[in-house]
C-alpha cells in the first residue's frame, strides 16, 4: 500500500559543501535525503559536527545548497529568487527550532521524566 500522507518537506541527495576545489574544502552535508509529513514533528539528530545545522540552513535557504533538490508543498525551493515576495512568504511558512541541551536537559530529572513533562497537558 503507497503512503498516502501529505509529504510538506522532501529532501533529495542534499549537499551542502564549502571552498569547493580549495585544499580547505568541506563537504558539511554529503548526499542527505528525507520526506516530513504533515503533522509530524522532525527531528534531526546527529554528533556535534555531523552537519545537522548546516542541513537546516540550507534547507530554510539561509545557504544556497551546492546540490540537490529541496521541495516545499511541491515548489523546488531552489527557484525562488533569494529577495523578493516569495522567500518572504516562505520564510514566513519554514522555520528551523534550534534546540541547545543545556537548557533543555535537567541533569536532576530520568529522560523519561523530561519527555513526560512535555506530554502533559494543562487546561
Amino acid at each position: 500500500m503507497a503512503d498516502e500522507r501529505e509529504k510538506i518537506v522532501q529532501v533529495r541527495h542534499l549537499k551542502q559543501y564549502f571552498n569547493i576545489g580549495k585544499p580547505n574544502e568541506v563537504k558539511a552535508v554529503d548526499d542527505v535525503s528525507f520526506d516530513i509529513y504533515k503533522g509530524e514533528t522532525f527531528g534531526l539528530v546527529g554528533e556535534s559536527g555531523s552537519g545537522k545545522s548546516t542541513t537546516g540552513r540550507s534547507i530554510i535557504r539561509l545557504y544556497n545548497p551546492t546540490d540537490g533538490q529541496i521541495l516545499f508543498n511541491g515548489q523546488d525551493i531552489s527557484k525562488i529568487k533569494s529577495h523578493g515576495p516569495q522567500m518572504k512568504e516562505f520564510r514566513r511558512e519554514m522555520q528551523m527550532i534550534f534546540q541547545d541541551p543545556y537548557a533543555s536537559l535537567n541533569p536532576r530529572m530520568k529522560v523519561k521524566d523530561i519527555i513526560a513533562e512535555g506530554l502533559m497537558f494543562t487546561d
